[in-house]
């Protein structure tokens, strides 16, 4: 039902931008307003909506609009109509100009279609909106939910879903936490378990949306249920406390003017994590390719240099902590850790032979890892992965750091370009803030400044490791 649901919406809008350029057409040729003008006959017009349906369809798929509407608010709504109808109209002008220089067909059929389309696609998916909304009453819909609480909060947020069938939202059971010291006031046979077994119960109950009713200072209990949700594409919520409203950290979510914070919420807009694909790709495919006379040669320097193999594999530590084989070109002597287990390399470590001090300081032993990214176990740009031993001991002095394993791992990252060596769980703090800034600033223009700035680290060696 709910891929019918936007296949009907992706026809509405397709109807809405058909009806608008007719429209336009109509304003601009045929109303009287504008005496003299003649317009391009009927067949060329015809032909011009087919290609306007299919050109905003794609518009609109590239930018994320196709996913649900019930529980977006009007403003959300008219903002995401309003961004791709406006960049579309931008983009359209421009092909239209750069195809046909000297052909014009006037600003005002322009402006009519702009704002025709920004109309008649909102009161589409206001359409689409009751549409769903009378869907989730009758039990077509829903979103198989889990609280976290077995408080009070947590027994009125049920009751306050249950009393909105149109929210769309189902409540399976309610998950108890370590930290409620207090009775439960949930019926024992409602509750599906303890928090720890987070990972299971969403597998087994078939869960797509967490709600969290603890005290959002309880930190460590939000983290620990963060990783195995964002792993399973769960939507994690919190209700929020008095100092969250205050200190702004409240996202804009709400169930039925309840709002809610939403946890790692996707900071890349649809059409950003599409490019963000297509670039990893993309680039590692030629760096690759163009680059194999240099990978060869450097293959060749390692085999002279010292014995051993060209390659070395690594088991690292990837999204949702799930473990994974990087490839890179050997750089220290052979079975350099038989004697000290997995640690970090030093600055002047005696283990990194003439050839890998020179390409680990220009980063060329990394190439590799673009293998990595055509596997999709990485990206060419995101936090770096740590090896499973190491990231144990992270976790226990910084309980916060599983919030790093939500994003691909990356071959560069912004603490690699802001940042030299880190070669102890101590001073990692400095290269987790780096970590959390990419993450809560992440776009696909950030990710082209590390790579260029990758590239100026790669040619005076400042920041590498």
């Amino acid at each position: 039902m709910r891929k019918l649901l936007i296949l009907l919406g992706i026809l509405a809008d397709g109807a809405a931008v058909a009806i608008s350029l007719a429209a336009a057409s109509w304003l601009k040729f045929d109303s009287g307003l504008f005496p003299g003008t003649e317009g391009p006959g009927p067949s060329a017009i015809i032909a011009g909506i087919s290609v306007s349906v299919l050109y905003w369809i794609l518009c609109f798929a590239v930018t994320g609009c196709y996913t649900m509407h019930w529980d977006r608010s009007w403003n959300d709504e008219m903002r995401m109509t309003a961004k791709p109808v406006t960049a579309g109209m931008v983009l359209l002008a421009a092909i239209t100009f750069l195809a046909a220089p000297g052909f014009s067909i006037g600003r005002w059929i322009f402006l009519f279609y702009y704002l025709l389309t920004l109309a008649s696609v909102f009161a589409a998916r206001g359409f689409m909106r009751l549409i769903e909304k009378k869907s989730a009453e009758r039990g077509l819909v829903w979103r198989r939910t889990v609280i976290v609480g077995t408080g009070s909060k947590a027994l009125a947020m049920a009751s306050d879903l249950a009393a909105r069938p149109a929210l769309g939202y189902r409540t399976i059971g309610f998950v108890r936490s370590s930290c409620e010291n207090g009775p439960s006031e949930v019926p024992a046979d409602r509750i599906l378990g303890d928090s720890s077994e987070l990972p299971g119960i969403i597998e087994r109950e078939g869960a797509t949306e967490i709600i969290i009713t603890l005290a959002s200072n309880f930190h460590d209990d939000i983290l620990s249920m963060l990783l195995p949700a964002t792993c399973s594409g769960v939507r994690v919520k919190v209700v929020p406390d008095l100092f969250d409203v205050i200190a702004g950290h409240v996202h804009n979510t709400q169930i039925h003017g309840a709002q809610l914070m939403e946890i790692t919420p996707g900071r890349m807009p649809f059409w950003q994590k599409l490019a963000k694909v297509v670039l990893d790709y993309t680039f590692s495919s030629l760096v690759l390719l163009i680059g194999s006379p240099v990978l060869l040669a450097i293959a060749l320097a390692i085999k002279l240099d010292s014995r051993g193999t060209v390659f070395y594999s690594q088991t690292r530590v990837g999204m949702g902590g799930r473990p994974f084989p990087i490839y890179k070109f050997r750089s220290m002597i052979s079975e350099a850790e038989k004697n000290t287990g997995p640690v970090w390399a030093g600055k002047n470590d005696p283990r990194i032979t003439r050839v890998g001090a020179f390409i680990r300081k220009t980063h060329l032993d990394e190439i590799p890892q673009f293998i990595n990214v055509l596997r999709g176990e990485m990206s060419v740009v995101g936090p770096r992965p740590e090896r499973p031993k190491i990231v144990e001991e992270l976790k226990k002095v910084y309980p916060f750091f599983e919030k790093r394993l939500t994003l691909k791992p990356g071959i560069t990252g912004w603490a690699q370009v802001k940042l030299d060596y880190v070669d102890t769980v101590e001073n990692i703090a400095d290269r987790l803030r780096y970590d959390f800034f990419y993450m809560e600033n992440q776009s696909l223009f950030l990710d082209i400044e590390i790579m260029l700035r990758t590239m100026i680290v790669m040619i005076t060696g400042k920041g590498a490791h």
